[in-house]
């Protein structure tokens, strides 16, 4: 479906959202994505929501990838133009794939960021856990800009990392270092924690091998598990 774009923002050279109208029949589930597109064109690749599903709007966070077949193009929409939006919705990233209580823990690195967003904007969330934490991993403090001031409203900790920036002055040392540390998930025990991933395949992985080791179960379509990652990135 062609939906009409009502806003964009720019963050950095690299970072920018886009805001479509909403049909009042879509549907989708915090967390999920979906395929978009530029008209006119057969490339189209997958793209997490972050708006949420009570929205009256549909959100995309994206990067610029420097000669990307589809961001080439997508990063110079402008307020009116039209975008695709393939009306089937999927994702591994859903409270329905991963088993609830205890406190939920959302680990992001970049982009990964935008379903934890949707995921934030449903308050289905909110009632499902104890104690939600929200820890975002970038290169840049300027990268935080698109949602840091969304999620230090919510009720949430919220734990930044920038990793190589010289005037941040708070964590600056990467997710997988926190974990190991016990900087982060100091309690361990999967009845009583949650967790959720979204970044790099590297990151999936090297937090994946860690929580399996310590016990932990991958939730998925068919059964819901303990912690639970997106797998659908590709090159943009």
């Amino acid at each position: 479906m062609l939906l009409k774009v009502t806003e964009v923002e720019h963050y950095t050279d690299t970072l920018f959202r886009i805001r479509t109208e909403r049909p009042q029949s879509f549907r989708f589930s915090a967390g999920e994505f979906t395929m978009i597109g530029m008209p006119d064109t057969n490339i189209t690749r997958a793209y997490s929501f972050t708006s949420g599903p009570g929205d009256d709007y549909i959100e995309f966070f994206s990067i610029k990838v420097p000669q990307g077949p589809l961001t080439s193009l997508l990063q110079h929409v402008s307020v009116g133009d039209s975008i695709q939006v393939s009306e089937r919705t999927t994702g591994t990233l859903t409270l329905a794939n991963i088993e609830l209580g205890g406190d939920l823990w959302l680990l992001a690195t970049g982009t990964g960021i935008a379903p934890f967003v949707s995921i934030l904007r449903d308050m289905c969330t909110y009632d499902s856990f104890e104690n939600i934490n929200v820890v975002w991993s970038v290169r840049d403090e300027k990268e935080l800009d698109a949602y840091k001031d969304f999620i230090s409203e919510m009720p949430v900790r919220f734990i930044p990392v920038v990793t190589q920036s010289k005037s941040w002055r708070g964590i600056d040392t990467r997710i997988t270092n926190l974990l190991d540390w016990r900087g982060i998930l100091t309690n361990r025990d999967p009845l009583t924690n949650k967790v959720m991933i979204c970044g790099s395949m590297d990151f999936n992985t090297d937090v994946k091998t860690r929580l399996t080791a310590w016990g932990w179960s991958e939730g998925n379509k068919r059964t819901a598990g303990t912690f639970v990652q997106e797998k659908a990135f590709v090159e943009k």
